[in-house]
């Protein structure tokens, strides 16, 4: 679980518009003033702040959705983020979630963070979403947009918040107060929920009676859901009116900071549903919940009380959360997945309804704690306030103590909270100060779970063992954990252990003895002092998720076999052999297990890494009642197979990794299968690479495979010479690199978007498809061609008409023709990227370049001299002139004044640009009159 404030909203998230009533106008509006002229720096930023302001459940984050969604939004800024802020302005947090998703890494030091944000962002038309701000603090916001005063003019930021002052603070040069819905989308939205859109198959009264009810909602998109998907559950006039009648409508808002509406979906909620919603208090706001996690928590503190004996304590929790989640206490994140959260107005009512049992505290934060807490939970700012631990200590009844996001708890204050002995639940997740577990660990007699991920635990103790307790033991991540005790196997309760990226190197002995794990995603082989296969046979309950590592130390086909994971409800099974040895009879002996192997039907993600092996299973042959639901399939560093396993036919597969097959050499009918349907009938994504010794892709049943396909890469086969697949309908990305000996027609598609050519020194033109007028054009935007020396010109034939990004790089002949690349007809083109050993002269002739062209970037041009001005004077767009690794460049014959475009509004001369800078430097350099007007001049 992470905390919502570090990550980005995931690109490939679409709203669905459907869903949404009432704001087609106020997304235009919005929409408008984004894409508009600045409206005058009220701060210091080269950019406009719009606030989106109303109330809580008023829909401010979906109509940021909405808007950011917008494809126009997308087409006219180069760069998006988005980061949900809450009610704690990190600065340092949220100039990690935007580099995350702008693809940079980020680093510990928060101003290496700055630097760098301020360097990806320097030059480009940026949009960023701050959603859910509280923070009024002009200082912090000061701080925080420090690398936001270079962007391009005509970027924007939008805030969404309940307090119109800290629209004031941030300087919005426009507030957008969003109203509350009108009356005929109000009872859209509730008739989408009480009666899902058929409110002409109900009886008049439950219609009279849903229109009076939601007068009372205020117009609250939130309230009005909410309250629809409770009516929804019993359509009676006598409950109907009962609730329209009730009480709790008449308790002032003012008076408990709960919406009425909210306050009544949580009183008709049955009582164990009652007890999980008040449960999820211990969250702090826009907090992405895992739904695993918290059902597993409910477990833990005995929420969760089976009908049936069929049914075990997770199939319960499972249906109270979607029971909870069906009447809108939940919302799916943005995250995906099994993520969730709650609006912050429901948090509210968990808060209020929890009282003062359960406790969030910060550690900002200085409140004192009632001695009857049961419940806490813990949220690191800045530091950590060692009287907040010593409140805690004394809460002699705690049952449950989690802390979220990183925290500096260490072994004394760990060692100090195992005296709290009827604590059930303790998660010292991200405490990197944490290094051993003490032995006292054992008076935890009642511990349920325990959550150790990513902290720097070395060992657990033996002590361990005896909390025959324990459901939940979490270690994802500790690296520096190198084996469990060798008592293991008493932890009889346990049924989650999660191990994922954890440093083990080898488990227990009699590890099956833990009949009831449900989960268990990593299962380490020894060859000597370890579980033995078979053992796994015993997890009849097992799910999710596994890894078995160190396949091959599994001796025996029979110990195979018995480990049964054709009858284990797994999703994901990954087989990881680490052996570097190879002999006729290991690799015979890894045959014949691996034919055993035989996952269940319901594996949908399969991983074979290492294996040793010449041939691959029959159940990975496609036949129909293998594998029916796999959707990805990663073969990798199988160095010994000397063809392909026949995975045409599987029916589902989308996603196809090939990697490190040493050994083949032609890529065949056997790749295709032998079945009559339409080879790979699903693929969406084909990846081959480090394929070093493949020569030949024979193209079999062309037409009739990969129909589907929308990405193909080909990384790193150097002995690869002819033959690709020319028959791909739905190619988008085509990413060819290291193919030194490829000649081959490239395929055409009408769906290209991106091509990519790199290191492939015998592609020419005449293997690039050709386009006529009465073609349908490809959508190409990105073409990128790096160290193609056969290369000699552009491509033609209208290919290109939709071009908005060119990377050139030491295409030696296509530099050199420049004058017939045709620059000048590509109207759509904004970004141009040159790299050349060779080039002396830029733009020997004048108007070479398109009109609209943005940013123009020189990088490792050794010999590039001079750039003729005349041939950028006409760009009245450009606003982006840089160079790096360029040594003998400089300004010298262009004149003082009107040398470069007035447009341009930032200018860098990187790294390995000695002469430049020198010339260029501030006050004393030559070439200084001729940049000195430009705004943004970044100098290294």
């Amino acid at each position: 679980m992470n905390r919502r404030v570090y990550r980005r909203l995931p690109s490939t998230h679409l709203i669905d518009e459907s869903d949404i009533y009432g704001r087609a106008a106020d997304k235009e509006r919005v929409v408008e003033i984004l894409l508009s002229q600045n409206m005058g720096c009220r701060n210091q930023l080269p950019m406009d702040v719009i606030a989106v302001t109303g109330m809580g459940g008023m829909g401010k984050t979906t109509l940021a959705r909405l808007v950011y969604e917008d494809l126009k939004m997308k087409d006219h800024f180069q760069h998006k983020a988005w980061v949900c802020v809450s009610e704690e302005f990190d600065v340092d947090c949220v100039t990690k979630a935007i580099l995350q998703s702008l693809s940079c890494p980020t680093e510990q030091d928060f101003h290496s963070n700055q630097s760098k944000l301020e360097e990806t962002l320097k030059g480009k038309r940026f949009f960023l979403v701050l959603d859910d701000v509280w923070n009024a603090n002009c200082q912090i916001w000061e701080v925080f947009t420090a690398p936001l005063r270079q962007v391009a003019p005509q970027s924007k930021i939008l805030i969404t918040t309940r307090n119109k002052i800290v629209a004031e603070v941030m300087c919005c040069a426009f507030t957008y107060p969003l109203k509350p819905l009108q009356d005929g989308d109000c009872w859209n939205l509730f008739a989408k929920y009480a009666f899902n859109n058929q409110p002409d198959a109900v009886g008049p009264d439950l219609v009279r009676i849903g229109k009076e009810i939601i007068k009372k909602c205020g117009g609250l998109p939130l309230a009005i859901k909410t309250l629809g998907s409770l009516l929804h559950i019993k359509l009676s006039f006598q409950h109907w009116n009962k609730i329209l009648k009730s009480e709790l409508w008449a308790l002032s808002e003012d008076h408990s900071n709960i919406v009425p509406s909210l306050r009544l979906s949580y009183h008709y909620l049955p009582s164990n549903l009652k007890r999980c919603f008040a449960y999820c208090s211990i969250f702090p706001k826009d907090y992405d919940i895992d739904k695993n996690v918290l059902v597993q928590l409910w477990t833990a503190n005995g929420l969760v009380y089976p009908i049936q004996r069929s049914t075990s304590l997770e199939e319960t929790g499972d249906e109270i959360f979607k029971d909870l989640e069906s009447r809108s206490f939940f919302e799916p994140s943005e995250r995906g997945g099994n993520y969730f959260i709650m609006h912050d107005l429901l948090n509210d009512l968990a808060k209020s309804v929890a009282g003062e049992f359960f406790v969030l505290l910060d550690a900002a934060q200085t409140q004192d704690m009632s001695t009857k807490t049961r419940y806490f939970s813990y949220t690191r700012c800045k530091s950590d306030n060692v009287d907040i631990f010593e409140k805690v200590l004394k809460c002699h009844q705690l049952r449950s103590f989690i802390q979220f996001g990183d925290a500096g708890i260490g072994d004394d204050i760990m060692s100090r909270l195992f005296q709290l002995k009827y604590i059930r639940q303790l998660s010292f997740r991200g405490s990197q100060n944490l290094r051993s577990l003490t032995h006292g660990i054992s008076n935890l007699k009642h511990l349920h779970y325990l959550d150790l991920s990513y902290s720097s635990v070395k060992k657990l103790p033996n002590s361990i063992c005896s909390l025959i307790n324990l459901q939940t033991l979490k270690l994802r991540d500790c690296d520096r954990l190198t084996e469990l005790p060798s008592n293991f196997y008493k932890l009889i309760n346990l049924r989650h252990l999660d191990l994922e990226d954890c440093g083990i190197q080898k488990m227990p002995r009699h590890m099956g003895k833990l009949k009831k794990l449900q989960t268990m995603n990593m299962f380490v082989l020894a060859k000597k002092g370890g579980p033995n296969i078979k053992e796994l046979g015993a997890f009849n309950h097992l799910t999710g998720s596994l890894t078995i590592s160190n396949m091959e130390h599994v001796s025996d086909a029979t110990n195979m076999r018995e480990a049964n994971l054709k009858e284990k409800e797994l999703d994901k099974l990954t087989l990881w052999y680490r052996g570097v040895s190879y002999s006729l009879e290991e690799a015979q002996r890894q045959e014949h297990i691996l034919e055993v192997v035989e996952p269940s039907q319901s594996v949908k993600k399969l991983t074979v890494e290492g294996y040793r092996g010449t041939k691959f299973p029959k159940w990975l042959s496609g036949v129909a009642h293998f594998l029916p639901n796999l959707v990805s399939l990663s073969l990798s560093s199988c160095f010994y197979c000397v063809s392909l396993p026949p995975v045409g036919q599987l029916p589902s597969l989308q996603e196809l990794t090939i990697h490190g097959f040493s050994g083949v050499k032609v890529i065949g009918e056997e790749f295709y299968g032998n079945g009559s349907l339409i080879a790979q009938p699903s693929l969406l994504y084909l990846r081959f690479s480090n394929m070093r010794e493949w020569e030949e892709w024979d193209v079999c049943h062309e037409g009739a495979s990969f129909p589907c396909l929308e990405k193909l890469e080909m990384w790193c086969c150097p002995r690869l010479t002819k033959s690709l697949p020319q028959h791909l309908p739905c190619l988008k990305k085509l990413d060819i690199s290291g193919c030194g000996n490829l000649e081959a027609t490239l395929p055409k598609s009408s769906s290209m978007e991106m091509l990519s050519l790199s290191n492939c020194r015998k592609i020419s033109v005449k293997y690039i498809p050709t386009w006529s007028i009465s073609d349908v054009l490809p959508p190409l935007h990105d073409l990128s061609l790096w160290r193609c020396l056969a290369m000699e010109s552009l491509l033609q034939g209208g290919m290109l008409s939709s071009l908005q990004r060119l990377t050139i790089g030491w295409c030696s002949k296509v530099i050199a023709c420049g004058r017939e690349w045709g620059l000048h007809e590509l109207l759509s083109l904004k970004q141009l990227y040159i790299s050349d050993d060779v080039m002396e002269w830029f733009l020997e002739e004048e108007r070479l370049l398109p009109p609209n062209l943005q940013s123009l970037l020189f990088g490792c041009c050794d010999k590039l001299r001079r750039i003729n001005h005349r041939g950028l004077v006409h760009l009245h767009s450009l606003t982006s002139l840089s160079f790096y690794d360029c040594p003998s460049m400089s300004f010298e014959g262009m004149p003082k004044e009107e040398a470069l475009p007035p447009s341009l509004s930032h200018l860098t001369i990187g790294y390995g640009c000695p002469l430049l800078r020198e010339r260029c430097e501030k006050e004393k350099g030559p070439d200084w009159p001729k940049i000195a007007h430009i705004p943004h001049l970044h100098i290294e």
